[in-house]
């Protein structure tokens, strides 16, 4: 039965049976995240995550990254599973050149808060717990064909398993203990596209949602809760219940597992705004356009993914919120060409309220073409020269077009310093250091209390 191969691999993993490049991968997605979680404790709506968490009361178990609160560790899971979306600046397990699904956002902040509750765990049981449970959560996600057209959100939809394998991995259990957690995550299993669809503060919710899901998955095995074994190929299992009229291969869940994981296919946004917008923005920076230059038009040739961040066509080229923005092409598009960049003050209120960008945005045409494969921008200058991109598949932090561990780094630091708390330089590095060195960290606690 599949549910058993997953169920005997994840009880068996150690840190001992990680390849290097495994090790590597979950430390990179441990420091992104991490980075991304403080920065959206200042986005827009973070206050009322906080608010209602604080709200709910109970044990001091695991700490708010950014701000110091100290919650349930189901609780804490939610609010920095929020966080961790909060900026559309996570990691994505790409399917293809346009689209792709976080894995770090449910996995990472499951494996820390239930660390602070276990208390005294090291840096090489958190990163077992990382790379086994982003191993199986990835493979659940490419296992299923047309996610995106059939309106389930692969983040969110499996976002729960990942959280309750980390959490619990972290927790020790194995076999029938992880057999009853991952059949409780399923009972809670969730998420869909119409978040990104309309802008609203949901989108990040339903990452926390599957985070804090898991997590009491997790705990409830351990006090012996039984949940159901079959809870992937079962009658009523997930496959046949939700993915019922798509193509599911259940072989490639398990195909070198153990051996290959898949951490490592992991890209990171070089762009904290939808994906499907990423190829069109590299297509424009390589025009060399001067920044604030006048432009008469902007035409995005795009995928007919793109539709997501293009229509209703009037919120999208003036986008009313911070989330509206984030799932806007045209704001985007419009950033770049008056900043040269896209960067997280372009999602802030001085910006949205910027009136070169405004009036730009509202120009930007976009052409979704239902046979291309890739993305090209045409600009029309002031002076009626036009100037054509080469086409863009893979765009900057895809899997096959990576970033590197500096531009990761660096990009980390931006991160830390637009939280609510901002860090100093100091606890900057020092946490990041840590990150970078996690298998040597006698208790991760340590770098917690440097991002709190």
């Amino acid at each position: 039965m599949l549910e058993k191969e997953l169920i005997n691999f994840l009880s068996g993993v150690s840190y001992d049976d990680l390849p290097p490049d495994a090790v590597d991968a979950a430390r990179r997605e441990t420091l992104w995240t991490l980075g991304t979680s403080v920065a959206g404790s200042g986005a827009e709506g973070s206050d009322l995550i906080l608010r209602f968490a604080g709200d709910l009361g109970g044990s001091p178990q695991a700490t708010v990254l950014g701000v110091g609160d100290r919650l349930p560790a189901s609780v804490a899971g939610f609010v920095n599973g929020c966080f961790a979306k909060a900026l559309e600046y996570e990691d994505k397990l790409w399917i293809d050149d346009g689209h792709g699904y976080a894995i770090g956002t449910s996995v990472v902040p499951a494996a820390l808060a239930t660390a602070e509750l276990v208390g005294g765990v090291d840096g090489r049981t958190l990163l077992a717990a990382i790379a086994s449970a982003t191993d199986v959560q990835a493979r659940l996600v490419r296992s299923v064909h047309g996610l995106l057209e059939s309106g389930w959100n692969g983040t969110y939809i499996f976002g729960a398993f990942g959280a309750a394998m980390a959490a619990g991995k972290v927790l020790g259990l194995t076999g029938p203990g992880l057999t009853n957690a991952l059949g409780l995550a399923y009972a809670q299993a969730c998420g869909n596209f119409q978040g990104q669809v309309e802008g609203v503060l949901g989108v990040r919710m339903q990452s926390g949602f599957g985070v804090r899901n898991g997590i009491s998955a997790a705990q409830l095995a351990k006090l012996g809760a039984t949940g159901t074994a079959e809870f992937l190929t079962g009658r009523y299992g997930m496959f046949r219940l939700h993915f019922g009229g798509l193509e599911v291969d259940e072989e490639s869940i398990v195909d070198d597992l153990g051996a290959d994981f898949h951490g490592t296919r992991l890209g990171y946004k070089a762009y904290p705004c939808g994906a499907v917008a990423h190829p069109a923005l590299d297509a424009l920076r390589s025009l060399g356009v001067e920044p604030g230059q006048e432009l008469a038009r902007i035409t995005v040739f795009a995928t007919p993914r793109a539709e997501i961040m293009c229509e209703p066509a009037e919120h999208r080229r003036a986008p009313r919120s911070h989330v509206e923005a984030q799932f806007s092409l045209p704001w985007v598009v419009a950033c770049v060409a008056v900043d040269g960049d896209l960067r997280l003050r372009h999602f802030e209120d001085e910006a949205l309220a910027d009136p070169r960008i405004r009036s730009l945005a509202g120009r930007i045409e976009v052409d979704l073409n239902g046979d291309r494969k890739d993305c090209h921008v045409e600009v029309e200058l002031a002076g009626g020269e036009v100037l054509r991109s080469k086409p863009v598949g893979a765009a900057k932090g895809h899997g096959s077009n990576p970033q590197t561990t500096d531009e990761l780094v660096d990009r980390y630091r931006d991160c830390v310093t637009a939280g609510a708390k901002p860090l100093d330089d100091s606890r900057t590095e020092q946490a990041k250091d840590l990150i970078l060195r996690l298998e040597g960290v006698g208790d991760v606690r340590d770098i917690v209390a440097l991002l709190a």
